[in-house]
């Protein structure tokens, strides 16, 4: 584990009650791995279900704390990051609470300081959703 729940702050700028990862599983600069475990106080919550956004934005903080930790490797300091698109979204099944998430992102190009990066979520196995998103590091 590169980053666990306790420290995962220290690399993404979301804030309770918006943060959708607890650990950096693994991180290269063109691989991330984080895991989450859906609670019943999160806000993407709908009949014990969670919902797409919040899927989405796992893959998002996924990406913020992978790079924030590769960049704490070899500059020190987590720069800020931006979706700047998102497509071939595609949902295939939502969790319900207590499930627990994992995630899994590669960086498919890079053209300066704009990433374009493929995201997966996974629970017990099935894939929930998957997507593209471009990322602009700041």
């Amino acid at each position: 584990m590169k980053i666990s729940k306790e420290n995962i702050k220290s690399v993404i700028p979301q804030r309770e009650p918006f943060i959708m990862i607890d650990n950096l599983v693994d991180a290269s600069p063109t691989q991330f791995e984080s895991n989450f475990q859906v609670s019943n106080e999160n806000i993407f919550l709908k009949n014990e279900i969670l919902q797409e956004p919040a899927l989405i934005e796992n893959i998002a903080q996924t990406c913020a704390a992978g790079f924030g930790f590769v960049e704490s490797q070899s500059e020190g300091k987590p720069r800020l990051g931006f979706i700047g698109a998102v497509s071939k979204l595609e949902v295939h099944s939502l969790p319900k609470v207590n499930s627990i998430i994992n995630t899994y992102v590669a960086v498919t190009h890079q053209l300066e300081n704009i990433f374009l990066v493929k995201g997966e979520n996974f629970c017990n196995g099935q894939k929930l959703l998957e997507c593209e998103m471009k990322i602009v590091i700041n």
